[in-house]
């Protein structure tokens, strides 16, 4: 796996934050900066296990810390002379120079640990220390040239005692909160994140469409949700794609927050389900009824469908995120909901904890839309009493415009019963 980072987006965004460095501590975001695993130690998920250091400079290299069980791997993708090393818990050791002889398995042990010259007393700690890492880290920041650098942090991934502990042990930068810079650089897509959330988006698709094959009256959701996440591993299987994850938000009746139920006559069948290609979320959603739709199910639907079309009609590269918001707001409430407030009408998409990356579209996201994003844009609406609604779709933003990552309709369907 390559690093998806493009640097000069980064040195850009770096500029205007006047910042000579990035370090990033995120485990996904590692893997992002640097095109390697953060190792077994990041499961902890905590600050110190694995860390990115991304200069201001574009033709400086990317550097970091890592475990000595993933150094091997992380230096194939930085080269050894831009990875330093802490230990973690596992104890390993090499046997490959002396795999012929006949020696026993402890001498060769202790032949590996001299080799790699094991201090004496040495001791493992209980999972890894950061003191160790935050140690290394100051050795690195010295050969880069960085040590009284301005370095920004992924602050919204650092615990507070691990900020405090980083601030103890590397003294001489001037740390800064750089967590709206990172996803503002993350935010634009190499070509081989487009690829995988195309692939994400394309899974999840299949799974719908086996999904409402079996749809029938009397059906519970839970059935349903089966059908979808069996269509989308099969369909995962014949196109030879690894499927890394996958979640569902299909909800079935008039109470769309109150869990499974079986969908009859009228009811209101809701799809938001994303599926996971090396990390990578999509994200996208259809409504459906079984049978004839109610009234105000219809109306509700009218209205997100005009929300939809107002708000692409501004998911372009000339406008911003916010233009997207309030045109989708006005809408709604020129269709009669005139109170109608919602936070935000989508998202960017990527590799991250959960499938909603900033930054949103939100009346405050005052941002650009740019070539290369990509985004869920949704029109979703929940109703106590007559069920939950919504409209999205994957998209990708290029010059000519937004190009959706789903085929299927985007307006309110009637199940046959």
């Amino acid at each position: 796996m390559t690093a998806d980072i493009d640097r000069k987006r980064a040195a850009r965004w770096m500029a205007a934050q006047r910042l000579d460095a990035l370090l990033l501590a995120k485990p996904e975001t590692f893997r992002w900066a640097t095109g390697a695993s953060p190792g077994v130690a990041a499961f902890f998920r905590r600050a110190g296990a694995a860390l990115a250091l991304v200069p201001a400079d574009p033709s400086a290299p990317v550097s970091a810390i890592s475990t000595e069980l993933f150094a091997p791997s992380v230096a194939a993708a930085l080269g050894s002379q831009n990875v330093y090393t802490h230990p973690d818990w596992v104890e390993t050791a090499d046997f490959q120079p002396w795999v012929t002889e006949g020696t026993g398995a402890a001498e060769l042990t202790e032949r590996s640990h001299r080799a790699r010259a094991r201090p004496p007393g040495f001791s493992r700690p209980a999972a890894y220390d950061a003191s160790a890492a935050f140690a290394a880290l100051g050795q690195l920041l010295n050969a880069k040239g960085l040590r009284q650098a301005r370095v920004g942090l992924d602050l919204d991934f650092w615990p507070v005692a691990d900020f405090e502990h980083l601030k103890r042990c590397v003294q001489g930068p001037v740390w800064f909160d750089a967590g709206e810079c990172v996803g503002m650089i993350k935010a634009v897509k190499s070509s081989a994140e487009i690829e995988r959330l195309a692939r994400a988006a394309a899974l999840a698709e299949a799974g719908m469409r086996s999904a409402l094959a079996i749809v029938q009256p009397g059906i519970h959701r839970n059935d349903i949700a089966a059908a979808w996440q069996s269509g989308a591993r099969q369909q995962a299987e014949r196109q030879g794609w690894k499927l890394s994850g996958q979640w569902e938000y299909i909800t079935v009746g008039s109470l769309p927050w109150q869990g499974g139920t079986h969908l009859n006559a009228g009811d209101v069948l809701k799809f938001d389900v994303g599926c996971l290609i090396e990390g990578y979320s999509s994200d996208s959603g259809r409504t459906f009824t079984l049978g004839r739709a109610r009234p105000r199910s219809s109306q509700i639907m009218a209205a997100l469908s005009d929300a939809f079309e107002a708000g692409l009609e501004q998911l372009r590269p000339d406008r911003l995120f916010s233009d997207v918001h309030a045109a989708s707001t006005l809408a709604m409430r020129r269709a009669g909901f005139a109170s109608f407030s919602r936070g935000h009408w989508g998202h960017s998409l990527g590799h991250d904890t959960f499938c909603e990356v900033a930054p949103f579209i939100a009346a405050q996201a005052h941002v650009p839309i740019e070539p290369g994003m990509v985004l869920a844009f949704e029109t979703p609406f929940y109703a106590d009493g007559e069920g939950g609604f919504i409209i999205e779709d994957q998209f990708l933003i290029t010059e000519g415009g937004p190009q959706p990552a789903w085929s299927l309709p985007r307006g309110l369907r009637e199940l046959p019963l």
